[in-house]
C-alpha cells in the first residue's frame, strides 16, 4: 500500500520544517526519542551537518550524486546534500510506481536548481541594484508560448530587497542566459522542473498518461528520464561552480557624441570610439554631436543609455 498525496504532503511539510526550524527539530527528536549527534548539538540553527542522521530518518538508502563541496554555506549544503539524497533515493525506489518516482525524483532536482541558482546571484551579485539589472538585462527577450513578454520587471509598490524577492523563473531564464547563451532547450528542461513542481504529483500523473491541456509538460515526460536529468543537474551545478563570484562588470560612464549617421551614432569615452547599439538609436538620437551621454557598460559593452 502506497502512502497517499496528502500523506506525502504532509511528512514533507514536517520534514521541512525539521530542516528550516532548529527548535521544532528538537521537539520532533524527543517526541520520537531519537538523541541527537555530537555534531548536531553543536549547531544551533539549520538542519546541521548530521546528515546521517537525517538519512537514516528517511530512510534514505541512495548515494549524492553531487557533493556540493563548491558551497561555502553549511546549512544551505546540507540542505543540498538532503535534496540531492531524496532525488536519488526516488530513482531506486522500485516498490513505488515509476512515473511517481519520477515524479518525486524531478521534484527534488527542482529544490536543488531553486537554491543553487538563488546561491550563485546572491554571493556573485551582492548589490540589489546591480542584481536587478542583471536580471532585468538578461530577460528582456524573454517571450512566452504565446509571443507575450515576461521580461522581469522591478516591483515599484514594494521594491525587490534580496535575490529571494525575484521570481524563481525570472531568475532561471536570466541565470540560462548568461551560462548557457543559446541553449534554448536546457532553459526549457528548467523550466519543465519548475512547472512540475508547481503542478502537483496528481496533476502529473493525469499529464503523464495524456496531454491534459499542457503539451510542454506531456512531451516532457516522454522525453526525459532520471539520467537525463541528473546530467542537467550536474551541468548547472559545474557551470555555477566555475562562474560564482565572478560578476559581469557594470559600469556607469560619461561620453561624447560624436558623429551621427542616419543609421549609426557613435560616441567615445576611455579613449575609443563605439557604435551605439541599432536598439538604443532613437533614444541617441535625440542627442547632437558634441553633446555629453551617460552610457550603461556591461563587460565593457554599451547596454543602455542613462537618462
Amino acid at each position: 500500500m502506497t502512502m497517499d498525496d496528502k500523506l506525502k504532503s504532509t511528512l514533507d511539510k514536517v520534514i521541512r520544517l525539521t530542516q528550516q526550524n532548529a527548535e521544532f527539530c528538537s521537539e520532533l527528536r524527543k517526541a520520537l526519542q531519537i538523541k541527537p549527534s555530537a555534531s548536531s548539538v553543536n549547531i544551533g540553527a539549520g538542519i546541521t551537518s548530521d546528515v546521517q542522521a537525517i538519512r537514516e530518518a528517511l530512510e534514505i538508502r541512495a548515494n549524492k550524486s553531487i557533493a556540493y563541496d563548491f558551497i561555502q554555506h553549511q546549512r544551505l549544503r546540507d540542505q543540498l546534500i538532503i535534496d540531492n539524497l531524496r532525488m536519488e533515493n526516488a530513482a531506486l525506489n522500485l516498490q513505488q510506481d515509476e512515473k511517481e518516482r519520477f515524479y518525486t525524483f524531478c521534484v527534488n532536482a527542482f529544490y536543488q536548481v531553486e537554491n543553487i541558482i538563488n546561491y550563485y546571484f546572491h554571493e556573485t551579485y551582492p548589490k540589489i541594484n546591480d542584481l536587478l539589472y542583471i536580471v532585468e538585462y538578461y530577460t528582456a527577450s524573454e517571450v512566452d508560448n504565446n509571443g507575450k513578454s515576461y521580461q522581469f520587471k522591478r516591483n515599484k509598490n514594494r521594491p525587490e530587497q534580496s535575490v529571494a524577492d525575484i521570481a524563481i523563473v525570472s531568475k532561471s531564464s536570466a541565470l540560462c542566459n548568461i551560462l548557457f547563451p543559446g541553449e534554448r532547450n536546457y532553459k526549457l528542461l528548467l523550466s519543465n522542473l519548475r512547472n512540475v513542481r508547481n503542478e502537483g504529483a496528481h496533476r502529473c500523473m493525469v499529464i503523464q498518461s495524456e496531454a491534459s491541456g499542457n503539451t510542454h509538460l506531456h512531451n516532457f515526460f516522454r522525453k526525459e528520464n532520471f539520467n537525463s536529468i541528473r546530467i542537467a543537474l550536474i551541468k548547472l551545478c559545474n557551470a555555477i561552480k566555475e562562474h560564482i563570484g565572478k560578476p559581469i562588470k557594470i559600469e556607469n560612464v560619461s561620453a561624447i557624441v560624436v558623429s551621427k549617421l542616419p543609421g549609426a551614432c557613435f560616441v567615445e569615452f576611455d579613449d575609443r570610439r563605439s557604435k551605439i547599439p541599432d536598439a538604443l538609436l532613437k533614444i541617441a538620437k535625440t542627442y547632437e554631436e558634441g553633446d555629453d551621454i551617460k552610457l550603461l557598460l556591461m563587460d565593457g559593452e554599451i547596454t543602455d543609455i542613462v537618462s
